[in-house]
C-alpha cells in the first residue's frame, strides 16, 4: 500500500494542475496493468491524499 501526500505548496497550485497531476497517476497505474484500489481525498475542493492499495491475483 502506498500513500502520496501532496504538499502544502502544491495544494496552493491551481486545481486544474492538481488534476494533471492526478491523471499521471492514473496514467501511470494504468499501464503498470495495476490490479487493485485507488483512494482519492479531498478537503475543501483540493485533492490532498491519493492511496493505492495493491492486490495480488493469484
Amino acid at each position: 500500500m502506498a500513500a502520496l501526500n501532496i504538499n502544502k505548496s502544491e495544494q496552493q497550485i491551481s486545481g486544474k494542475s492538481q488534476l494533471t497531476k492526478l491523471y499521471e497517476i492514473m496514467r501511470e497505474t494504468m499501464e503498470q496493468g495495476f490490479y487493485g484500489s485507488v483512494e482519492v481525498k479531498f478537503e475543501a475542493g483540493k485533492v490532498t491524499i491519493i492511496k493505492k492499495t495493491e492486490s495480488i491475483k493469484i
